[in-house]
């Protein structure tokens, strides 16, 4: 598989087939000190918006190196599904392996949420510093796992404010994740034309006021079969699942 970058991020237009793109320093960094790329070297530049081209190495400065793009590469790895996460926050490096497999997975968005019973608590500093850090884990996944498109990562918000429809892609449809729920996710009817949110809830689970608040803002309460999972996996098995009921597996 080539190298892939991402570029044109914050550019003024969109990048286009033969243009030249200068890269930051982190991502120079990247190919020239660590890859150990030269001038003339392919990679694969990607967009973020959907879009990769094949490139080459024009100026190789570990400061300020510089692609030139070819042709737009035409391949789809996009799930036919659009899946907001809305996860409830985690310690540790328990939220970074959600976001980065998450990615892989293929959603569209991801939402991290406070709730009563989360255990990590960010003020407004700490979450600008996580949202950086995960910003550039949903990079790094996109550019491991193949995808041009960057999800959407929203700042952190709270629960409450979520399940009232503050979602950064519409959705039509609202699953709940729920170990009491009776209902089974592979009976939710799953269709890959249809939008949907997957709220899924911190370690020690949702509190009985928020399922209750979920379930009256149109939430369908669901399972994921017989064990409890831990938040971390709860999501991403629903996420998988998913994706094979809507044919993307």
């Amino acid at each position: 598989m080539a190298v892939r970058v991402l570029v044109g991020e914050g550019a003024a237009r969109d990048v286009a087939d033969g243009d030249a793109v200068e890269l930051d320093a982190r991502r120079s960094h990247h190919l020239v000190r660590v890859l150990r790329l030269g001038v003339g070297e392919a990679v694969e530049a990607f967009d973020g918006r959907g879009n990769a081209f094949a490139a080459t190495v024009a100026v190789a400065d570990a400061h300020r190196c510089r692609l030139q793009l070819g042709a737009r590469l035409e391949h789809t790895v996009e799930s036919p599904l659009a899946i907001t996460l809305g996860q409830c926050l985690s310690t540790a490096d328990k939220m970074d392996w959600t976001i980065e497999k998450a990615v892989e997975l293929g959603v569209t968005a991801i939402v991290p949420l406070a709730s009563a019973r989360s255990q990590l608590r960010l003020d407004a500093d700490r979450a600008q510093r996580k949202l950086g850090h995960w910003r550039n884990i949903v990079e790094s996944a996109c550019t491991q796992s193949g995808r041009s498109l960057l999800p959407t990562l929203s700042a952190p918000r709270r629960l409450t404010d979520f399940v009232d429809g503050a979602w950064p892609v519409p959705a039509p449809r609202r699953l709940v994740l729920d170990p009491r729920a009776p209902r089974r996710l592979s009976q939710a009817g799953i269709d890959a034309r249809t939008p949907l949110v997957l709220l899924v809830g911190p370690e020690s689970g949702f509190a009985d006021e928020e399922l209750q608040a979920a379930r009256d803002a149109g939430f369908e309460a669901v399972s994921i079969g017989h064990r409890t999972l831990r938040t971390e996996t709860a999501g991403l098995a629903a996420i998988a699942a998913l994706q094979a009921l809507a044919g993307d597996f």
